[in-house]
């Protein structure tokens, strides 16, 4: 081949990713492919910027062009060794952060916590197993415990990259998508009865994606919790209603207790009212309400979203801003949730590794 054709194929296999990000976006993007395609794309994208610099005129007599290029691949590979040591600093220092702030209560400890496990994992274990050099049977069974929880770590840190990375991209805007209905999923209230601030900043997003669709509906959805004075759904009305928003354009579905009720009784009621309007203006596709737009938190819209795909709703999300130092260890829970939807799929992993791996141990140490 020449070297303009070896040129031109690594470009299409290099244009490959982002073609598969776009079809995902476009086709289906409640996956976690969606993180793995941008991911891939990302890459794409500093190979792609390789090849431009390599095929410029005077590329391989340039210094100037083969600093750049080096630089490019430099920049890369720091930023990927670079990002496991900023995300167990930042999930430290976040969990730390929010400890103070919000009290050391269990569910607060999720960020600290896996930085605590992660610094531990690779420093503890080495210093661990040097000492247990002299006892070839007890190390040989650390051997085996460490093994086996290998796989389903590593295989859960790369899900777990997956899921932030999609949670992401998710909420890139489809600028050219019109909703009917804006579905602003609800939290625990103040003192049982008002919107809390981080509700407030969820129905403020609701509120503009409203004013970005005109004519569409807010549904807000919430139930009561035990010690709550009302429907987190109607504070969160009240609240809307003294932002300006008409009662009109406001539906309240009040039987919510978790997300996934959330999303199932929010499409149910978004399609009761569908069919309402139909019949009131006649118009044949109104009781379609096509697909929807979900607001919560940024980092809770992935999975949001991933359940409004088992219930069968067509929707897109998007997020109202939480701090970094509550959303990373909220985060945390999120993909602890999400492990949970999907616990079959990892206990089929766990179960191989221990399978395999004491295979391997058997054979070294018994035969």
């Amino acid at each position: 081949m020449t070297p303009n054709a070896i040129t031109l194929a690594l470009v299409a296999l290099l244009l490959v990713s982002p073609v598969a990000l776009c079809v995902v976006r476009m086709r289906e993007e409640r996956t976690l492919w969606l993180g793995f395609w941008a991911m891939a794309a990302a890459a794409s994208v500093v190979g792609l910027l390789e090849v431009a610099l390599l095929s410029l005129p005077g590329a391989n007599d340039s210094s100037v062009v083969r600093f750049a290029s080096i630089a490019l691949v430099a920049v890369l590979a720091v930023a990927l060794l670079a990002f496991p040591v900023v995300l167990v600093v930042t999930l430290i220092a976040s969990g730390v952060r929010l400890v103070r702030r919000e009290g050391a209560r269990p569910a607060n400890l999720l960020s600290l916590g896996l930085g605590i496990v992660l610094v531990a994992y690779v420093t503890v274990w080495p210093a661990l197993r040097q000492g247990l050099e002299g006892l070839p049977l007890v190390g040989g069974v650390f051997d085996l415990l460490f093994s086996v929880a290998t796989v389903p770590i590593a295989v859960a840190g790369a899900a777990f990259a997956l899921y932030t990375v999609s949670g992401l991209v998710a909420q890139v805007p489809h600028p050219r998508r019109r909703y009917r209905y804006v579905v602003a999923l609800g939290s625990g209230l103040a003192q049982g009865r008002r919107v809390t601030p981080l509700l407030a900043h969820r129905v403020d997003r609701a509120i503009r994606a409203w004013r970005d669709n005109p004519g569409s509906t807010i549904v807000m959805s919430g139930g009561q919790g035990p010690d709550e004075e009302l429907p987190e759904a109607r504070a969160m009305c009240e609240y809307a209603l003294g932002q300006g928003v008409p009662a009109r354009a406001i539906l309240c579905e009040e039987r919510s207790r978790n997300t996934r009720e959330n999303v199932a009784f929010s499409r149910d009621l978004i399609r009761r009212h569908a069919a309402s309007a139909q019949g009131a203006a006649g118009e044949k596709d109104a009781a379609d309400p096509g697909r929807i737009l979900v607001v919560t938190d940024d980092y809770h819209v992935f999975r949001a979203l991933l359940l409004t795909r088992e219930e069968g709703v067509r929707a897109d999300g998007v997020g109202a801003h939480v701090r970094l130092y509550f959303s990373l260890n909220a985060l945390v829970r999120e993909w602890v949730a999400y492990a949970v939807l999907r616990k079959r799929v990892f206990a089929a992993i766990a179960v191989a590794a221990l399978v395999v791996n004491l295979a391997l141990w058997a054979a070294t140490h018994l035969l």
